[in-house]
């Protein structure tokens, strides 16, 4: 059965388009300012010497790597709390989900901790030098305070998106950047009657801004009688609910990222055998997709949202609308964004490359290209990350997993390592076997997320049952 109508009762496509439009405005706002706080850590970083920037960065990247994955649980968060909205469970359901993602944060927390204290001996063991491992050690000493706060966080922010607040979430990035900058500053290099920190400064100020932004939203989420009243009375036997559903739901999705990630950084790895200069086109290339992708990152969480409250309410003929409206949105940003790419590759490169660097011109002659392969990567990459979102909010997170590990592992790096080595295509290969790779897991989402669709329409109808929730109220509930 294949229903092009969409059934009365729900939101026309204008008004699905504005909903998701007015949630994903924000995500995307707040994810940028987020890089931007990175980005602003290793600027502050970079002003003390190279060895603490090679080293504040390595340990960045370790502990971001490592609280990626335990987030990627806690994502579960969104999809579950979306469909009971829809269903009319709200306050039962997001009490003990929201609290199942608390206990993972804390619990989390624990071993990551104890990673990052010993994470010298770990370089050394990786061959790095001494003096940069213990660097690393020295910032991240001071970062690990920040672990607990941003896995906590995370959960408080999934279940904001989940009842459809995402404002005050980036309000609180936002700031948050702006005073991770003065603070670094000040606490690596003593200013404002601040002690000089050197590099374990840039770790503590993370930690004291993303405790302050945990606080920040749990006031504002209280104040705004948002906190799911089912945490007052929850059990011991509702939180194992919440706790068996969380993890059934969100081992998948960080399966997924630690997919991503390792692709990514195994990519790096391989750009390293062709030289500094190719190494340096692809970190801008990289650089510069990561930061357009945080708009159709953010479009797939708006997506999970609109499309489990519809299929929680039963209304999948408005879950399919959701979902589809979202990917055209996707679309239709990546391919402007990447438009923009080809027409200025050369002036987007230069404003990464000093003028006077003498390897300036070979850097372009090989990240213009490379630049070329990145845009249609971008685009394909957009649409996984929606239909993907989608998905999650049918709680089909495994189709994603399973299609990553199939395109990125099974088709774009054995392809992508073929042109670069085999058949001598040099770095622009890798990025040739990507993107296909990273087409092939797009073509897959895509196609699970309208099969599974069209089949619980066909199979349930594309009407919505009598919930026992409007739509208005189930937004405050």
């Amino acid at each position: 059965m294949k229903d092009s109508r969409l059934p009365a009762g729900g939101p026309s496509r204008r008004q699905e388009f504005f909903r998701i439009l007015s949630l994903a405005a924000p995500l995307a706002a707040a994810q940028i300012a987020q890089m931007l706080m990175n980005l602003t850590d290793s600027v502050v970083m970079g002003r003390i010497d190279v060895d603490s920037l090679a080293a504040g960065s390595l340990g960045g990247n370790f502990s971001f790597m490592m609280i990626i994955l335990v987030q990627g649980l806690i994502i579960s968060i969104q999809p579950l709390v979306a469909q009971a909205r829809g269903a009319g469970d709200a306050a039962v359901v997001a009490g003990r989900t929201v609290a199942a993602g608390l206990v993972v944060a804390l619990a989390a927390s624990v071993p990551l901790i104890l990673v990052l204290t010993q994470i010298d001996r770990v370089l050394i063991a990786l061959g790095e030098p001494e003096r940069i491992a213990r660097l690393t050690l020295r910032y991240e000493l001071a970062f690990a305070w920040a672990v607990p706060p941003s896995l906590l966080l995370a959960a408080v922010r999934n279940y904001l998106l989940a009842i459809e607040r995402p404002h005050a979430t980036m309000v609180v990035t936002v700031v948050a950047c702006l005073a991770n900058g003065v603070l670094a500053w000040a606490l690596v290099f003593g200013h404002l009657g601040l002690p000089a920190l050197g590099l374990a400064g840039s770790g503590y100020a993370t930690a004291v801004v993303w405790w302050v932004s945990l606080l920040a939203l749990v006031g504002y989420a209280a104040h705004a009688r948002l906190i799911p009243a089912g945490l007052a009375v929850l059990s011991a036997r509702e939180l194992r609910i919440g706790l068996a559903a969380v993890l059934k739901t969100g081992w998948p999705i960080a399966g997924i990222m630690l997919v991503e990630v390792g692709l990514f950084a195994t990519s790096s790895l391989l750009m390293g055998y062709f030289g500094a200069v190719a190494l340096a086109a692809h970190q801008i290339c990289l650089g510069l997709i990561s930061l357009v992708f945080m708009v159709p990152l953010a479009i797939g969480q708006a997506a999970t949202v609109r499309v489990g409250f519809h299929a929680g309410a039963g209304a999948f003929a408005h879950a399919r609308n959701a979902g589809l409206m979202a990917l055209a949105m996707a679309i239709g940003f990546m391919f402007f964004s990447a438009s923009g790419l080809v027409l200025c590759a050369n002036s987007v490169f230069s404003l990464f490359l000093d003028a006077a660097d003498p390897q300036r011109d070979t850097v372009l002659a090989i990240g213009g290209p490379m630049i070329l392969v990145a845009a249609a990567f971008q685009l394909f990459d957009g649409v996984q990350a929606v239909a993907s979102g989608a998905l999650r909010g049918l709680k089909d997170s495994r189709a994603a997993m399973i299609a990553g590990v199939i395109g990125y592992w099974g088709l774009g790096m054995p392809i992508g390592v073929g042109l670069a080595f085999g058949l001598d295509f040099g770095p622009i290969g890798l990025w040739w076997g990507f993107a296909g790779g990273l087409g092939a897991t797009a073509l897959m989402l895509t196609w699970r997320f309208r099969h599974k669709i069209n089949r619980l329409i066909a199979e349930r109808g594309p009407v919505e049952r009598m919930a026992p929730l409007t739509e208005r109220a189930s937004r405050s509930a």
